[in-house]
């Protein structure tokens, strides 16, 4: 996959994430189903209030999260790396069709388990792209790279940081995108909005399945850095 195609399918996919991020918060009591800061402090507040039942509902959401990570891992470090972009797609897909199926009044932490596997899995596919590490699932760091990007290129006019600005930028903008329509699908159709994300998984498909024009360039996906 080419640079830019590697971008194009990077920013679809942060659309996803927006979608993702809104669905949950919107439709399961405030809950963000596409990290695990909150679920892990919650468990160990629960842990020390001595209630069970949610700590063990929130060890099944941190066990679907790193079973995410894990075959993810795994397929990358089998050098699958197209496998892998695929396989967040197909999660993603997976997920829409279990979450538009589980009752509103289930714990909410227990209806998300299929959004914190699948976009575990999106995490570490789509973490990287056109040499920039940068998340499709959430937007903090993105928001920190853009501005940094933003602010050396005010001072200093370097064409390098008016690329990194314009990348983030992008995700950003996608990101938040795909959040106000996720925001519209779930005011109309409530839980079965979750079906409004299934056509924003269709660009990331079609950009995975166009044949580049150029060599593929190795990637940070197919060469993960050493730490």
């Amino acid at each position: 996959m080419d640079l830019h195609q590697e971008t194009r399918a990077h920013h679809a996919m942060a659309a996803v994430g927006g979608f993702f991020g809104v669905y949950a918060l919107l439709t399961r009591g405030g809950t963000f189903g596409s990290s695990e800061t909150s679920n892990l402090i919650y468990l160990v507040v629960s842990g020390l209030d001595g209630t069970w039942g949610p700590v063990l509902v929130r060890l099944g959401a941190t066990a679907c999260y790193i079973a995410g990570i894990v075959l993810a891992v795994l397929l990358r470090r089998a050098g699958k790396t197209a496998l892998l972009r695929w396989a967040a797609v197909g999660a993603d897909l997976s997920a829409c069709l279990a979450l538009a199926r589980i009752p509103a009044e289930t714990d909410p932490i227990l209806a998300l388990y299929p959004m914190f596997l699948a976009t575990a899995v999106q995490w570490v596919a789509y973490s990287q792209a056109a040499g920039y590490n940068c998340a499709t699932i959430f937007s903090t760091n993105n928001l920190r790279q853009f501005t940094e990007g933003a602010t050396e290129y005010l001072c200093g006019h370097d064409p390098e940081q008016l690329r990194k600005l314009r990348f983030y930028g992008g995700t950003l903008l996608c990101f938040h995108l795909g959040a106000a329509w996720g925001w519209w699908c779930v005011g109309r159709w409530s839980i079965p909005g979750i079906y409004g994300c299934l056509p924003l998984l269709i660009p990331p498909a079609v950009f995975l399945s166009l044949k580049t024009r150029r060599p593929a360039l190795t990637g940070p996906l197919d060469n993960p850095p050493k730490t």
